[in-house]
């Protein structure tokens, strides 16, 4: 502790002292939210505002388990989002197994399920899944 900075010892100060006298750490206690830094006694999460609250070691470790669970399966959402939004549907039938139909005619576009081929081509996975749902009920009505 620095000679020149006297701090009193409060109730507070003196309950958050582990065994070996170390302060136990104070962070966002929200396992919704992914800010893992340490944060002071009082002091609002800068991505949820919820205060502070003091963890044991032994419960920090877990609660940054979840946050970096959480953190992780964010990602992999947004990964996921990322590659729908690049990915190429057929409008006829709505299936993703389409290509070029000839390589150096990269406008026309060859379904290999329902054999459409063509120029237009869909981009946007909520409307073909909606095309893909009503091809699948042509196909099974006699």
């Amino acid at each position: 502790m620095n000679p020149l900075r006297i701090r009193s010892s409060s109730a507070r100060d003196i309950s958050a002292r582990g065994n070996d006298g170390n302060m136990s750490p104070w962070t966002c206690p929200n396992t919704k939210c992914v800010y893992d830094k340490q944060l002071e006694p009082q002091q609002r999460c800068q991505m949820c505002g919820i205060e502070a609250e003091q963890f044991a070691f032994s419960e920090l470790g877990e609660l940054w388990k979840q946050k970096w669970s959480l953190r992780k399966s964010l990602k992999k959402a947004e990964e996921n989002e990322r590659q729908l939004r690049t990915m190429k549907f057929c409008p006829k039938c709505g299936s993703t197994d389409v290509d070029f139909s000839v390589f150096y005619r990269p406008s026309i576009w060859k379904c290999h399920k329902c054999d459409y081929e063509g120029p237009f081509i869909l981009e946007d996975g909520n409307v073909a899944e909606e095309i893909r749902k009503k091809h699948e009920r042509k196909r099974q009505l006699p």
